[in-house]
């Protein structure tokens, strides 16, 4: 019996410190606003901080790659695309991860290893260790690809990140609601 492995994600790196910070700013002004002007006044200021949060989280958190046997998904802000591995002609790495699809097609992702600074060459010639994260997702990458399963389907399929979407779509009404109550 063959046990299938979690997929391996890829993120880009300060994306999660940026969510953690602008997650305690907005819960620092929230607080804030009901100590000074209570928890109505509160209400019709937090849809502003919470978009914020909300953008900074799926500009950088929920914008990631996910690599499997059967395929990679690449999610840019909040459209999802899953191509399996026997569409992929070649990984690369420009400003940020790349995958060049047979036909001509080429798939950029926004989350993800990004391009970094060269590796400066330590005492002796040697590449000081630290930045190297750049060549182990790529070569993550690259095995992931040389394990892939055969018969993992043919179609690249493009969606939506629904969840992410309703959340946005529910904030925007809220801060609306806001704006028509504060006038």
């Amino acid at each position: 019996m063959v046990t299938a492995r979690p997929p391996r994600v890829f993120r880009a790196t300060g994306a999660v410190v940026l969510l953690g910070l602008s997650a305690v700013l907005a819960v620092f002004l929230l607080g804030d606003a009901v100590v000074r002007s209570g928890p109505v006044n509160a209400a019709l200021l937090a849809p502003w901080p919470l978009l914020v949060v909300w953008g900074v989280y799926v500009a950088g958190v929920a914008s990631d790659v996910r690599a499997d046997a059967t395929g990679v998904r690449v999610q840019n802000l909040l459209r999802r695309t899953w191509v399996p591995w026997g569409r992929v002609d070649r990984i690369s790495m420009r400003w940020q991860l790349e995958f060049a699809l047979y036909g001509g097609q080429v798939l950029s992702s926004f989350g993800g290893p990004a391009r970094s600074r060269p590796r400066r060459l330590g005492v002796g010639g040697e590449k000081e260790h630290g930045n190297a994260e750049e060549e182990d997702g790529i070569a993550a990458l690259h095995r992931l690809r040389s394990e892939s399963v055969p018969d993992a389907g043919d179609a690249v399929v493009h969606g939506w990140d629904w969840p992410m979407i309703w959340t946005g779509l529910a904030l925007g009404v809220w801060a609306v609601n806001a704006v028509i109550i504060a006038h």
